[in-house]
């Protein structure tokens, strides 16, 4: 298990909506590169995308590839 890895990969979808999308549609595809656990890819399949949403949402934009302003 790799906390870092998942660290990372939770940071990039919420400053990156594109990553974020992909996450939600196909967290193993886009995980591939990470080192992480069958029990990590478990739990960020499980990810709610309204929450990853809404909270890239309060991020200020200059540490975000998009606004924050949405989920696609």
């Amino acid at each position: 298990m790799s906390q870092s890895d998942v660290e990372r990969v939770i940071g990039r979808a919420v400053t990156d909506a594109e990553f974020r999308k992909a996450l939600i549609e196909n967290a193993r595809e886009a995980c591939k590169g990470y080192n992480l656990s069958e029990e990590e890819l478990n739990a960020l399949e499980a990810l709610d995308a309204d929450s990853l949403a809404s909270f890239a949402g309060t991020l200020d934009k200059r540490i975000s590839k998009t606004s924050g302003a949405g989920f696609m």
